[in-house]
């Protein structure tokens, strides 16, 4: 997955989400900006949704190429990601998913969604400093924001050699508008939701 990984590369990168500081650290981000459903692309064996479930979102729209999870409760319908459209939303308010990491399909995938919807995309940091980055950067990203180095195979307990953080993608950002940086541990407070009741503050730590 990484420049410096010694694992050997997962099929369709695989990479399951399945550490929990991935998700604590763009919660808030999500919250404070009013997303309430959202649907989620690249499913795989579905790692992902739930701490945005248990703050109280509604994932409307499950997929992947070549679904893995058996649940009933979580019908995944087999869809390439470079094929979504709209109608494949559901009225969701953005797309949330861990994507895959390979450049080309990454970029694919980026220029397929951002005209769907607001993206939260969560991958490896490096990739905004690179040459290929600049044009989407600029043209999209409001925000990046920073999650510590990450456990990504299932039954280990070594972390990630390279940084990740989660991007924000809006097709609405000014070419003139900045992307934000936020430092590791800082963003929004936010009232978590569950339904009519809330569930607390959440923010960044």
């Amino acid at each position: 997955m990484g420049k410096r990984s010694n694992f050997i590369k997962v099929p369709k990168d695989l990479y399951r989400t399945i550490d929990p500081r991935a998700c604590p650290p763009v919660l808030p981000f999500v919250l404070s900006e009013g997303i309430r459903r959202f649907i989620e692309p690249c499913y795989g064996y579905g790692d992902l949704p739930g701490p945005f479930l248990r703050a109280g979102l509604d994932c409307v729209g499950r997929y992947d190429v070549a679904p893995r999870s058996t649940r009933v409760i979580d019908p995944v319908v087999p869809l390439d990601g470079r094929e979504l459209t709209a109608a494949h939303l559901n009225g969701a308010d953005a797309i949330i998913t861990n994507p895959p990491w390979t450049r080309d399909l990454l970029h694919a995938l980026i220029a397929r969604w951002v005209p769907l919807s607001v993206c939260w995309l969560l991958f490896d940091a490096a990739w905004k400093h690179t040459g290929q980055a600049v044009e989407l950067m600029r043209a999209y990203c409001t925000d990046f924001v920073p999650c510590p180095r990450l456990i990504w195979i299932p039954g280990t307990t070594q972390a990630s050699k390279d940084d990740c953080g989660w991007y924000r993608f809006d097709r609405a950002k000014s070419p003139r508008q900045a992307t934000k940086f936020w430092p590791l541990g800082q963003g929004p407070y936010v009232r978590l939701i569950s339904g009519k009741n809330s569930m607390g503050y959440a923010a960044c730590q």
